[in-house]
């Protein structure tokens, strides 16, 4: 994969100049520049500081978004299914199909 083509690509689908990019990272701006220019090429640490300005997972950004953005209310909602217990997540099973009988049969 194309690293520096992945950075490319994402900040023209967020609109971002190289500067942006830096301001929205923190990483310097002759970093940023020197990518494009001399073919420099940017550490995991700077991978993962353009992955959380963009919103985007590690994941997302080596194998395309066509991965689900979760929403913050999403990613609240899965932060309290991993410390359900294993009753606690059948019951909210159980309670959905509950809720797709009723949505049916109104």
């Amino acid at each position: 994969m194309d690293v520096v083509g992945r950075i490319k690509e994402l900040m023209d689908k967020k609109g971002w100049s190289c500067y942006e990019l830096s301001a929205q990272t923190g990483i310097a701006t002759n970093s940023v520049y020197d990518w494009f220019k001399i073919g420099a090429k940017p550490s995991m640490s700077n991978i993962i500081k353009i992955c959380e300005a963009m919103n985007i997972t590690l994941e997302q950004f080596f194998c395309g978004e066509a991965q689900y953005i979760l929403s913050d209310e999403e990613r609240s909602v899965l932060d309290i299914w991993f410390t359900l217990s294993d009753l606690e997540k059948k019951a909210i099973f159980d309670l959905i199909e509950t809720f797709k009988i009723i949505k049916t049969n109104a």
